[in-house]
């Protein structure tokens, strides 16, 4: 009851929205007032590559993916088991290079000993970043970015480890993968990501068992401060999320009455302003529509 209170207290005032083009007009309205670089795709997939598209703002641009990244890695990973997904069930133990810091928790772990399912499910529930670079020796790039290609995601690129030469770089270890100006970033565009998400709603490249195991981590995602901070818990959403020293990422679906895809990115922030904060108020806006 008092956290309940306390969310209420601190809920930003949205305005009646009863329209899409109410909705459309509040949206740009607020991303026209901000100086952050912002990109939305609001949308119901119709197939996995068509959507019926009720708000985009810069959804084909190329954005440092931060840990979103991870969600064309979890892809591969099953498309690869996808004919005997029992296989995940092999044990691996991460090379100490891949034991890295920022988000996560096997690094801390004395020879941690994880089966492949596993390291899945921190990489995307907890966004652990050893878990993401033991896949990524697991798959190799080019099965990952292959496999971008085939969600159709153009401007999506793995093209590089998590927190790689972090002690170069003077970040805390803390932050989320670092972007050094000298070395190439992961990317990825809000379209591409409705895209991964429209073929997570109409299960039309992989098993049902397979997506059915995606969801698990997408389902009980852990960061819950940006796009659902305003939702009620009870209201069924996947997603995954994503953090840089200036950005954040917000990606997944929203199981209304009709599943609703939505990516919303913010880019060039800050001190003083919050990039989590500006996706929670447009998730707080997007539900307002949605009741």
């Amino acid at each position: 009851m008092l956290l309940d209170l306390v969310v209420a207290t601190m809920r930003p005032a949205v305005p009646e929205l009863d329209s899409r083009e109410s909705l459309a007009t509040y949206l740009g309205s607020y991303t026209d007032r901000i100086d952050e670089k912002v990109g939305v795709f609001l949308g119901y997939p119709k197939t996995a590559s068509e959507f019926d598209i009720i708000y985009e703002r810069r959804a084909c641009e190329r954005f440092a993916s931060a840990s979103v990244i991870k969600l064309v890695i979890q892809y591969a990973l099953y498309a690869d088991y996808d004919g005997d997904l029992e296989k995940l069930r092999t044990v691996r133990s991460p090379s100490r290079e891949n034991c890295v810091g920022g988000s996560g928790v096997l690094n801390l772990f004395d020879d941690p000993t994880v089966t492949l399912e596993d390291l899945a499910r921190a990489m995307i529930a907890i966004s652990d970043n050893t878990a993401t670079n033991e896949l990524i020796d697991v798959l190799g790039w080019g099965r990952i970015n292959d496999s971008a290609d085939t969600l159709g995601m153009s401007q999506t690129a793995l093209q590089r480890k998590m927190m790689v030469g972090l002690e170069e770089t003077g970040l805390d270890s803390g932050d989320d993968v670092h972007r050094p100006d000298d070395r190439p970033v992961n990317v990825t565009s809000p379209r591409d990501c409705a895209r991964f998400f429209a073929d997570f709603v109409h299960r039309e490249t992989l098993s049902c068992s397979a997506y059915d195991r995606m969801k698990v981590p997408l389902r009980n995602q852990n960061f819950t401060e940006m796009f659902p901070r305003y939702i009620p818990s009870e209201i069924e959403l996947c997603h995954k999320t994503g953090f840089l020293p200036t950005a954040a990422l917000d990606t997944g679906v929203l199981f209304a009455d009709n599943p609703l895809v939505f990516s919303v990115f913010v880019d060039q922030t800050n001190r003083d302003s919050d990039g989590a904060d500006i996706i929670a108020e447009i998730g707080d806006a997007v539900y307002t529509f949605l009741q």
